[in-house]
């Protein structure tokens, strides 16, 4: 029989139905209860993935289609947020993307006016705890991130001030206090933010005349207007200060931190010979009601605007903590701050005395100057927590993991105890405990645990011969010690020790695996290069590798030749006996030529067995260079001489070392050295006896 095949999904058939239903529940405010359109979901035929893919495009196109249709009417966004409030119910039920209402209201809001979109985002915040849950905070967060940056990009910071409080509160509250999104970890600086002010001086409406000190407190005993003691160098005093504020690293150049001093000491002043008087009479509630509403994010710097902002409270407050900000900078530890950016001794002093005339002057600055002042060194002193804080890589301030790790109820009544035995019971052993418990490790994955096991003994695997990756001497240096044989006649620039990787290399190995490194420390290291010092040390190292089978003595091998060279001849003669003296006298001379081979036998065993060197033809050995130059310390210099050492060999060894034994004992390694093979014991007992140095010859023999 044939099977039937399963229907084909059709994704504008599916569309058009999901869209039937999804419009029902919103007419029937149904929005909080999806059961009906659920039920419809799980029985409608085809795969989940497409199913939810259909049912996201449907959701944008009601909204798509709302907006259409309402326009700018106010009505647009009740209507719209319905869609969003059943977008939640239907990913709470797994019938959609749960990314979904978060691009629901992001197209809403690409769509509606700025007006519109406030109404849109109070409805946003009251969602926070639903952004906020489990379900949702992963797959939203950085939709909501990009949302809230797309509308401030649209505010005006100066006209929707409030707006953009209420943007930056919701992040506060949406986003963890260490989130690394919200934090200047590296302690940038804004620097576009520049203010801009008139620096032609020629082309100003004040005068160039400066107004002292004394001609100020008079003016301001009498009571006259602000507007006759500005004049341009006090404008531009005051509007420089900001681009120290905006930069302060330009406080550590020297220039400009006399730059600096100079404008503020000209500010504070005429701060401090202008008073401002406390106003009195009945007026005084609404005026300090006024003054509570004001705010200014920053002001103008139009040049008829001084003698007002002169007489300005918030002007003068603005400006006294711009500078206490600046100086907690200037005198902090920043972790980020460059090691060069330092303040001197007298630098510090000037901060100190300034920072006590600000703190004077605030207090004298009416309304409640004293509370005032009170408050912003509060406000300061918690600043050093923060810095501190962000010093450390601003850690979490999240005790544990659990829900209430840091409170004793949970709100529901449960008792703590109760919850503390669940709690400890559900809670996943640590690797600690598994290890004090003798169970097995569980490293987080089914991978790592199976490395973790492979071998029960991890000191075991970690000695093992296959974790050896150093390779042995043998191994290394076997093709550069066949270059440094002489019958291969290998040219010295073709050789691996001109290599500079292969030097690296061979001096590392030599370090690990090769007592000669440190033993035959030679003082021509001086003098000597490494390809040299390499070559060197390759050719006593190669005396202890293993001979390949068939490698044999020279002098044997140049005698089987001979021999083979001989063998013909003796062949032929063979040959001619046999014939003149017929086949019976071998029967007759059978007992001399068995003894004839017995004695070629003999001679052949005696020929094989090479000669015993004499004791005094090897080298010498590093404890007897050690004994020697202990005996010969106060002659080296008569012993190098012996030895036919250079007159500039010498003179180094003298210049390296005022003791004579360590003298003697490199005068010894660099006579070794320069002879190799020809220096042997006999040589050297030439030497010593020459130099009549007997207790050293009986070491040596």
């Amino acid at each position: 029989m044939a099977t039937l095949d399963p229907p084909i999904f059709m994704f504008d058939n599916a569309r058009q139905k999901f869209r039937t239903e999804l419009e029902q529940c919103v007419l029937k405010h149904e929005v909080k209860n999806v059961s009906t359109f659920s039920d419809f979901y799980k029985t409608y035929i085809g795969a989940d993935l497409e199913k939810r893919t259909v049912v996201d495009q449907t959701l944008r196109d009601l909204v798509r289609m709302k907006i259409e249709e309402l326009g700018n009417n106010p009505l647009v966004v009740e209507e719209t947020l319905k869609i969003v409030s059943c977008g939640i119910t239907v990913a709470k039920s797994a019938s959609c993307s749960l990314s979904m209402p978060f691009i629901l209201l992001g197209d809403i809001l690409d769509c509606l006016t700025l007006d519109l979109c406030d109404q849109v985002f109070t409805y946003i915040e009251e969602g926070v705890s639903v952004w906020k849950s489990s379900s949702f905070y992963n797959a939203g967060k950085n939709y909501l991130l990009r949302m809230c940056n797309d509308l401030l990009r649209r505010l005006s910071q100066s006209r929707n001030t409030v707006f953009c409080g209420r943007i930056q509160l919701f992040l506060a509250r949406l986003f963890p206090l260490d989130e690394k999104s919200a934090l200047n970890l590296v302690s940038q600086f804004n620097l576009e933010n520049v203010t801009v002010f008139n620096k032609d001086a020629g082309n100003t409406t004040l005068t160039n005349e400066q107004v002292d000190a004394d001609a100020m407190e008079v003016e301001s005993s009498l009571n006259t207007s602000s507007s006759s003691i500005i004049d341009y160098k006090l404008y531009s005093n005051i509007w420089n200060l900001q681009d120290m504020f905006r930069y302060p690293v330009q406080c550590y150049t020297k220039e400009l931190w006399d730059q600096f001093v100079k404008n503020s000491e000209s500010v504070m002043r005429v701060l401090s010979s202008y008073k401002i008087e406390s106003t009195g009479g009945g007026n005084s509630g609404n005026q300090q009601s006024t003054y509570k509403k004001s705010y200014f994010p920053k002001f103008l710097t139009s040049e008829k605007l001084s003698d007002l902002q002169l007489s300005d409270r918030m002007f003068r407050r603005q400006i006294f903590v711009q500078v206490l900000i600046l100086f907690r900078y200037l005198t902090g530890v920043v972790k980020f701050k460059g090691n060069s950016l330092v303040l001197n001794e007298a630098q510090r002093k000037w901060i100190s005395e300034t920072e006590t005339k600000i703190h004077l002057l605030m207090e004298e600055t009416p309304p409640h100057g004293k509370k005032f002042a009170a408050y912003v060194k509060h406000m300061l002193g918690r600043e050093d927590f923060w810095v501190t804080w962000k010093n450390r890589g601003c850690p979490s301030f999240m005790r544990g993991t659990g829900k209430n790790s840091t409170t004793g109820g949970s709100g529901d009544g449960e008792p703590a105890a109760k919850r503390m035995k669940i709690n400890s019971i559900n809670k996943p052993s640590s690797i600690a405990d598994d290890f004090i418990n003798d169970r097995p490790l569980g490293l987080g994955s089914p991978e790592l645990t199976k490395l973790w096991a492979i071998c029960p003994d991890n000191f075991e695997s970690c000695r093992s011969a296959d974790r050896e990756y150093l390779p042995s001497l043998e191994q290394f240096f076997s093709e550069s010690a066949d270059q440094e044989d002489p019958i291969n006649q290998i040219e010295d620039q073709y050789k691996l020790t001109r290599d500079p990787h292969f030097q690296w290399k061979g001096l590392r190995l030599l370090s690990n695996r090769s007592q000669l490194f440190f033993t035959s420390q030679p003082v021509q290291v001086q003098f000597k290069s490494i390809p040299d010092y390499l070559g060197n040390v390759i050719k006593k190292i190669s005396k202890d590798f293993p001979k390949p089978v068939g490698a044999g003595d020279p002098a044997a091998d140049k005698t089987d030749e001979a021999m083979e060279e001989e063998s013909p001849s003796n062949g032929d003669d063979a040959k001619d006996t046999d014939v003149l003296g017929g086949g019976d006298d071998d029967e007759l001379n059978e007992p001399e030529l068995e003894g004839a081979t017995e004695e070629e036998s003999q001679n052949e065993e005696s020929d094989n067995i090479s000669p015993t060197p004499n004791e005094n033809d090897v080298e010498v050995s590093s404890e007897d260079l050690d004994a020697v130059a202990e005996k010969s310390g106060e002659n080296w210099k008569k012993l190098a001489q012996l030895l036919q050492l250079k007159a500039k060999d010498i003179k180094e060894i003298q210049e390296d070392s005022d003791d004579n034994i360590m003298r003697a004992r490199q005068t010894l390694v660099t006579w070794q050295d320069y002879n190799d093979k020809s220096a042997t014991k006999s040589a050297l007992l030439e030497a010593l006896v020459a130099c009549g140095l007997d207790d050293a010859v009986k070491i040596i023999k």
